[in-house]
Parts: structure tokens; C-alpha cells; sequence
């Protein structure tokens, strides 16, 4: 890896900002990545549009709706989403969890490595 540990993370909010826009309809206002050894956990804030953010005040279920949807969509995505982070880091994809809260309209991923970012890393 040629890159600097903030150069890896900088990368990485930028192109999860994008694939989220484009794959996902999601809008993040901001991106936050930390690569942590054979981790990288990316925590985007403010990704619910205006209609879901609405929906989620509905008392009838309209939160647990759009988790439900949020779930379904990030599994549809994820071989790509495991495609791009192995192009941008040279690593494969273990695992990826994924987690959306309606409340605070915050998603985070976090990505299992197949290799130590911070060991194979130039500073």
C-alpha cells in the first residue's frame, strides 16, 4: 500500500459519499472512515432524505419500515461494495456488517480485511 493511513481513509469516505449516492439514493452530509489495523469502519451521518426522515416520526412502524428497506438495499450492493473497497486497499473482504439508525438517520460500515492495512502501509 503506497498511501498514507489518512490518504487511505480520505479515499475511502470520498468513494462510499459516491457509491452511496449512486447505488443507494443516500446523500451523507459527512463520511468518517477509520482504517484500524484489518478494519475499516466508515460512519456516514444525515443519509435519510427529507420523506424518511418524515416517515420516521410516524408512531404506526414508519422507522422500522425504513431499516427494513435500509437492510434490503445494502444487501443488494454488497458484492459491489466488496468489489471497490478490494480496489481501493488491495484487500479482499472478509466480512461486512452494517448498520442503520432510523432515529439519528446515521449508517456505519465496518469491513473485515483480509490483511492489516496499517502493517502493509508506507507512512
Amino acid at each position: 500500500m503506497s498511501r498514507s493511513k489518512q490518504g487511505i481513509e480520505s479515499i475511502i469516505s470520498q468513494a462510499m459519499a459516491r457509491f452511496f449516492k449512486e447505488q443507494i439514493g443516500e446523500r451523507p452530509e459527512a463520511v468518517i472512515t477509520q482504517v484500524v489495523g484489518d478494519t475499516i469502519i466508515v460512519r456516514l451521518k444525515s443519509v435519510s432524505p427529507p420523506a424518511e426522515r418524515h416517515l420516521v416520526k410516524d408512531k404506526e412502524g414508519g422507522g422500522k419500515l425504513i431499516e427494513e428497506i435500509k437492510v434490503k438495499l445494502i444487501e443488494r450492493v454488497k458484492p459491489l461494495l466488496e468489489v471497490m473497497i478490494r480496489n481501493l486497499t488491495g484487500a479482499e473482504v472478509v466480512d461486512l456488517y452494517s448498520s442503520f439508525n432510523a432515529k439519528t438517520s446515521e449508517r456505519i460500515e465496518i469491513f473485515t480485511l483480509n490483511k492489516d492495512l496499517e502493517k502493509t502501509r508506507q507512512t
